[in-house]
């Protein structure tokens, strides 16, 4: 019984905490009828109609946008790792850095982005990086260092200094332990911080507006283009935003462990 009760419990609060995307879900199987009654219906009968839109329209350019996305994540997610790995070796392993590399790089994840958006906004207009791939890398960068910085000193720190100090006895440079000792001891843990930089970097929404027009719009940022002076397509926008919301649902589900492993602070050897 009292087990019953125990999935009964998660159950709801799993519900609870899925409300606005179950409702996204809803919204994008509504028919147009269906979305204007009031009040709104939890029995309908559902439609793709706005997903055949996703795939069909001619100003919702869903491949672009799909692959922009892809590109765009997982550049940066790559680049985030081989920035911050050598500078969290060089942390743990000559304990330098600490006092002022590392609150450094963390403090830039509390300031507010929104505060950058200005000046990032006029340099980039300047040197003509609005509305590329590029441009929207390396300000994704800004926002994945930090993160990929703590998590990969945390694994790093829980590495045998042991073994390092045997690498460096038989004669291994700094360069070799770095490249071929230390990335396999902590695979699982580089892949988990790979995934969280994929998926903030695939949600980043505000500087993904800001600084793209089309050549360079992620799927997240299309889901606004239903947004129209003649009104709000919500099922289109609700379909796309569903649609985005697959690629970090599945990467999730699938490395949980890993996931599980990065917020713990934890390293799988």
């Amino acid at each position: 019984m009292t087990r019953i009760i125990h999935i009964i419990v998660v159950i709801l609060i799993i519900l609870v905490l899925n409300i606005p995307f179950l409702n996204v879900i809803l919204t994008s199987l509504k028919s147009k009828v269906d979305l204007v009654n009031y009040p709104p219906k939890l029995v309908f009968k559902p439609t793709f109609d706005h997903y055949k839109t996703i795939f069909t329209s001619g100003t919702f350019h869903f491949r672009l946008f799909l692959s922009n996305s892809f590109i765009i994540a997982s550049v940066t997610s790559i680049f985030s790792i081989l920035l911050t790995l050598p500078a969290a070796y060089y942390i743990i392993f000559f304990n330098k850095g600490r006092k002022i590399l590392l609150p450094l790089v963390t403090n830039l994840r509390s300031i507010p982005l929104i505060i950058f958006a200005m000046p990032i906004y006029l340099s980039y207009k300047t040197v003509g990086l609005i509305d590329t791939r590029l441009g929207l890398v390396l300000i994704h960068l800004l926002v994945d260092i930090p993160v990929a910085f703590v998590l990969l000193i945390n694994f790093i720190q829980n590495v045998p200094k042991e073994v390092v100090e045997a690498a460096r006895i038989d004669g291994a440079s700094e360069r070799r332990i770095l490249i071929t000792i230390i990335p396999p001891m902590i695979s699982s843990s580089i892949v988990a911080t790979f995934i969280l930089c994929f998926i903030y970097s695939w949600n980043e929404f505000l500087f993904a507006l800001i600084l793209s027009i089309k050549k360079a719009t992620t799927l997240t940022v299309g889901a606004t283009l239903f947004i129209t002076a003649w009104g709000v397509q919500w099922g289109e926008i609700s379909a796309a935003i569903a649609i985005s919301s697959i690629v970090p649902f599945v990467l999730t589900f699938y490395v949980q462990k890993y996931l599980i492993e990065a917020y713990s602070g934890g390293s799988k050897e």
